[in-house]
C-alpha cells in the first residue's frame, strides 16, 4: 500500500504526498520535467532493500504504483526470456517492464491490486484493478489525481474500477476505457476443487512479503476458510466492548481518514484491527472482502435465491415462485456497488495505520470463476455460500457455523440509543454524527 499523485505543478505534488503520508511511512520521491510531476510515497512490503522504486524510473520514463502485482514473480520469468534484465526484485519494476513490452495489454496479465500511472514526457497512462480494492481519484482540468480524496480537496471524480486512462499533455485529454468485463468461463463439474485450488494459491500469492502479516480473524466462514489454507503466526479479531470514551476520541479522525460518508459503525472495528496490526508491527493483513458478494453470502438474497431454487424444481408452477431478481445479478450488482463501499472503508481504516490489506477472494481467477458458477453453487436450500461451507467443511470438519452478523460495533449504545426505533434519540444520534462531515 503506497501512494500516488500527479499534477502539472511540482509543489501541488508535494502537497498531495504529505497529506497522503499515513499512506506511505518508508520513503517518497518525485519524477519532474518542465511539463508535468509524478509522485509516489512507499509502504515497503517486497524488496526492502532497492533504490529507485518510489518512484520507479528507466530512463525518461517513470512509474507510481499502489498495490501488489501477486503474479509478478511469473511476470519477471517471461520478460527475461525476451532479454529484459532487472536491477530490483521488485514487482514494481516488472510491471513497468510489462508495460513497455506489452502496451495496455499487459493489463490483462496482472493478477493482483492495483492502481498506477506511468508517464513518459507525452502522456500518463493510468490503471485500476478489476475489483477496485487500490483507490485513485482524478480531477480532469486541471488534471491531476491521487490515491485519496481529501488530497485533491475533495473535488474529483473517483476513477473507476476495471479501466485505464490516458492523458495526453499536449492535448490536454484525458480518455478513459474499461480493460476488463466480465466474459463466462467454461467450468467443469468439479466446483469445489477448483475453487479450493484457487483458493489455497490465492493465499499462497498474498503472503509472499518480507514484512509481519496477520490475518484478520472472525470466526466467520470467510477468515475460517483462509485460515485453513496457511500457518498464519497473528490472526487480529475484534472484539466489541465499551469503547464510548476511545470512540469520541478518535472520531473526527476515522471521519478524516475514511475521506466520505457512510452507513456503518463498523469502520470503527476496521480501525481498531488496524490499530492492533500496527502495534504489533504488522504491515500486511489478509481479510475476506468479497466473499459474501461473489458467494451468495447476505441474507437478503434468500427469497429471490429460494424461488429461483424452486422454479428449476417445479416449473409447471412458474407463477407462484416471482423472482424479483436473479442471484447472478444480485452478485454482479452487489460486486460492482456495496463491495467497493466496504473496499473503501478496508483501505481507508488500515492506511490509517500504515498497513496493507489484501483480500484473497478477490484474485482475479476466483472473481472469473465466481461469476461463472451455478447459482445452486452459492445459495442451496437454506446455505448461504454453498460451496465455501463445502470445502470449509472438508478442510475443518470441526468448525462450528455461526449466524452471520458482519463487523458489528455497539455505536447507537455507547452514545445513548438503545433502540434503534426509538425514533427521536436514533435521528439525534446520527444528526450528531453526519453535522461532523460539514
Amino acid at each position: 500500500m503506497c501512494s500516488i499523485a500527479g499534477n502539472s505543478e511540482i509543489g501541488q505534488v508535494k502537497y498531495m504526498l504529505a497529506l497522503m503520508k499515513h499512506r506511505s511511512p518508508d520513503g517518497e520521491g518525485l519524477f519532474y520535467d518542465d511539463k508535468f510531476c509524478l509522485g509516489m510515497g512507499r509502504l515497503a512490503i517486497i524488496d526492502l532493500q532497492s533504490k529507485n522504486l518510489c518512484p520507479h524510473i528507466e530512463g525518461d520514463t517513470a512509474l507510481a504504483f499502489n498495490g501488489e502485482i501477486y503474479n509478478y514473480k511469473q511476470l519477471r520469468r517471461e520478460l527475461i526470456e525476451k532479454d529484459y534484465e532487472f536491477k530490483t526484485t521488485s514487482d514494481t519494476e516488472v510491471l513497468l517492464k510489462a508495460y513497455k513490452e506489452w502496451g495496455v495489454n499487459c493489463l490483462d496479465k496482472l493478477n493482483g491490486m492495483f492502481s498506477f500511472a506511468i508517464y513518459n514526457g507525452k502522456e500518463v497512462f493510468l490503471a485500476r484493478d478489476i475489483a477496485g480494492e487500490k483507490p485513485l481519484y482524478y480531477q480532469e482540468n486541471p488534471f491531476k489525481f491521487a490515491s485519496e480524496a481529501k488530497a485533491l480537496d475533495w473535488d474529483c471524480k473517483e476513477f473507476p474500477p476495471a479501466s485505464y486512462g490516458i492523458y495526453n499533455i499536449k492535448t490536454k485529454k484525458l480518455v478513459i476505457k474499461r480493460w476488463w468485463t466480465f466474459k463466462p468461463k467454461d467450468l467443469d463439474k468439479n466446483y469445489v476443487q477448483q475453487l479450493e485450488w484457487l483458493l489455497e494459491d490465492s493465499v499462497k500469492l498474498r503472503t509472499q512479503a518480507d514484512v509481519k502479516y496477520a490475518l484478520y480473524y472472525s470466526g466467520g466462514i470467510d477468515s475460517s476458510l483462509i485460515d485453513t489454507f496457511h500457518n498464519f503466526d497473528y490472526k487480529l479479531t475484534y472484539v466489541d466492548e465499551n469503547y464510548k470514551k476511545e470512540f469520541k476520541k478518535n472520531f473526527e479522525k476515522i471521519v478524516y481518514h475514511l475521506d466520505y460518508p457512510i452507513n456503518s459503525f463498523s469502520a470503527f472495528g476496521l480501525w481498531k484491527l488496524a490499530e492492533m496490526a500496527k502495534g504489533q508491527g504488522i504491515k500486511v493483513v489478509l481479510s475476506g472482502e468479497g466473499a459474501d458478494e461473489l458467494f451468495g453470502g447476505y441474507i437478503r438474497y434468500m427469497p429471490d435465491a429460494l424461488n429461483q431454487q424452486a422454479l428449476l424444481k417445479f416449473p409447471s408452477y412458474s407463477g407462484m415462485f416471482p423472482v424479483k431478481k436473479k442471484l447472478e445479478d444480485w452478485c454482479m450488482e452487489e460486486f460492482n456497488g456495496n463491495l467497493r463501499d466496504l473496499l473503501r472503508m478496508g483501505d481507508r481504516m488500515s492506511s490509517a495505520f500504515g498497513v496493507e490489506n489484501r483480500c484473497p477472494y478477490l484474485d482475479r481467477r476466483i472473481i472469473e470463476f465466481a461469476f461463472s458458477l451455478p447459482f445452486n453453487m452459492k445459495v442451496n436450500g437454506f446455505e448461504t455460500k454453498y460451496i465455501l461451507r463445502r470445502i470449509l467443511q472438508k478442510r475443518n470438519p470441526q468448525y462450528q457455523d455461526i449466524e452471520k452478523q458482519g463487523l458489528f460495533c455497539s455505536v447507537n449504545q455507547w452514545l445513548g440509543v438503545q433502540n434503534k426505533f426509538d425514533k427521536v434519540k436514533y435521528l439525534k444520534c446520527q444528526n450528531k454524527i453526519w453535522k461532523s462531515f460539514q
